[in-house]
């Protein structure tokens, strides 16, 4: 059984489809975006992906547009480095706007892909569908599960060197005894997971149920078929009527 199914506080999916079709129809949005250097491009296909995220699911717009306005960061770096330092025969203004919003189109796509599925979602669908094999899934399963324990133990070691030390140390070596301290015990919740998945019995299960079935349906051939022709039929109209030009950097 999906034992992992049954804890707590475990983030809600979302999304309407199956996180694979959201994923594949995020993809066809993502490469016509990363092939561009053009300023209509990135546009067009950022109106895409809202749309997109308007028909898989439901997301938080203001988580959403917190983090992309975070990671559109680096995008204004980028812009703000071709225009004070432009190569030699080249507009900056004009190559930093189209790097700018090419970065920008391409961070927003994939948090809208991050924030509207449940990443246990995603392993137990390629579990299911994809016959992903259980003793890689449930070590994925594990290994989100260990994120948490090693923040509370990073706040742990962080206050037991505070109180060794009586608040007063070496940035440095404080930062080098913590990880070191954390590593070993990273490897250990991996050891403990390790002996746990061997009891279960994973090692050796070919037929496993599930409490959360994930199923592809007929509805997600038909959402992926639809985001297909969406984003090549857009991509084809951009090439022909010149706003699309082609540059990987």
């Amino acid at each position: 059984m999906d034992g992992w199914s049954r804890r707590k506080g475990m983030h809600a999916s979302i999304a309407r489809r199956n996180p694979l079709a959201i994923l594949l129809v995020t993809f066809f949005l993502l490469v016509p975006v990363l092939l561009a250097f053009d300023t209509t491009t990135p546009v067009v296909f950022f109106c895409l992906g809202m749309m997109n995220l308007a028909v898989a699911g439901r997301v938080d717009v203001k988580k959403y547009l917190v983090t992309v306005g975070i990671l559109s960061g680096v995008g204004v770096g980028l812009f703000l480095l071709n225009v004070l330092f432009p190569a030699k025969g080249v507009n900056g203004f004009q190559r930093g706007v189209a790097v700018f919003l090419r970065s920008t189109a391409l961070v927003s796509l994939s948090v809208g892909y991050i924030l509207i599925v449940d990443p246990y979602d995603l392993i137990r669908s390629l579990m299911q569908n994809l016959k992903l094999p259980p003793r890689l899934g449930f070590a994925l399963f594990a290994g989100w599960n260990v994120i948490p324990l090693l923040r509370r133990d990073l706040e742990i070691i962080r206050h037991t060197h505070a109180v060794r030390s009586g608040g007063v140390g070496r940035p440095f070596r404080g930062f080098l005894r913590a990880a070191v301290t954390l590593l070993s015990g990273a490897v250990r919740h991996g050891e403990r997971v390790s002996l746990s998945m061997a009891v279960r019995g994973i090692d050796e299960a070919r037929n496993r149920t599930f409490i959360k079935k994930i199923p592809w349906t007929w509805e997600d051939t038909v959402y992926c078929l639809a985001g297909f022709c969406a984003a090549a039929g857009t991509f084809v109209i951009l090439i022909y009527s010149g706003r699309f030009t082609f540059q990987l950097s």
